[in-house]
């Protein structure tokens, strides 16, 4: 019986490409993330962040629409999906910088990657009755196991994990699996692009509401251009592009090797928080990133029928 993990098509190699620079460029959100996480409260800066992701869709969707890369549709489905997903993204959002408030980028990423992909093929599993081959769990689990070592699991004890942001960020794996799947439904009914704006203006709804006490509106000049500067990056390059570029795949490839990917992810944000940081980068960490490749590898392998 064929398994749903389909063979990976010549055809997907430059999709491919582009979501491991995405991956990328997530990593590097976690160092950007923290470094701005202290200078104003979580739910403003989640606000801010969809806000101008929201406004940076707007030129993109011009420049593709203009030169026809990409053939814009939309039907009011996609609109109803959009807005329990933009929901879902506000949520995560909120975790996000409640955890990098708290924890260290590298290690609270490897949380959050590491277990991602592990309940998006739980819940796709539960959810849609799809079948994991045997090659797809040992890629999870040597995919787990990896972020296991690059976090040196072995050194923290179970208060440490919990009492910590970390729990924030096991919090934010299982929002962003379930947002995963949820924008998969949605992205039947509309191009990722027209899809991830309305779910980035949903979000940016959603999230205003979380920022209402703190009057975001009116308190924009009170943040120094350091902030600025790093939302411009947050929003614009990680949410408006990167992210994007992650539903696209999540549009052709399906959630579950799109989701897998994530694993990529541990390396970068690992290896500049410990440039950036000063965190000290092991033998297990590397052993760990090695893994994680392998996982990815595993995952979107050709399996057998």
């Amino acid at each position: 019986m064929t398994t749903y993990a389909q063979a990976e098509r010549s055809s997907d190699s430059p999709l491919i490409i582009t979501l491991v620079l995405a991956m990328l460029l997530w990593g590097a959100s976690w160092i950007s993330g923290k470094l701005i996480a202290s200078l104003a409260p979580a739910p403003v800066t989640v606000f801010y962040r969809l806000a101008i992701a929201t406004i940076g869709m707007l030129p993109i969707l011009w420049l593709v629409n203009h030169f026809k890369l990409v053939t814009l549709r939309f039907s009011t489905k996609a609109l109803l999906w959009s807005l329990p997903a933009g929901g879902i993204l506000a949520l995560y959002n909120q975790l996000f910088f409640l955890g990098l408030h708290d924890g260290l980028p590298g290690k609270g990423g490897m949380l959050v990657t590491t277990t991602n992909p592990v309940f998006t093929f739980l819940l796709a599993t539960i959810l849609f009755k799809q079948k994991i081959a045997k090659r797809q769990m040992l890629g999870l689990a040597l995919g787990l196991a990896g972020g296991m070592c690059m976090i040196q699991i072995w050194q923290f004890d179970y208060a440490q994990l919990i009492a910590t942001g970390n729990a924030y960020f096991i919090m934010a794996a299982l929002t962003w699996a379930v947002l995963t799947l949820v924008s998969q439904q949605g992205t039947r009914f509309a191009d990722f692009l027209l899809f991830s704006t309305l779910m980035y203006a949903s979000a940016t709804v959603v999230s205003y509401g979380f920022a209402y006490d703190y009057s975001p509106l009116s308190s924009i000049t009170q943040y120094p251009s350091f902030y600025w500067q790093h939302m411009l990056f947050l929003s614009v390059v990680v949410v408006s592009i990167a992210t994007s570029l992650f539903f696209l795949a999540n549009q052709q490839l399906g959630s579950s090797r799109s989701s897998s990917f994530i694993f990529v992810v541990p390396a970068s944000a690992m290896g500049l928080s410990a440039w950036y940081f000063s965190e000290p980068l092991s033998l297990p960490v590397a052993f760990g990133a090695v893994l994680a490749i392998c996982a990815v590898y595993l995952i979107n392998n050709k399996v057998a029928k």
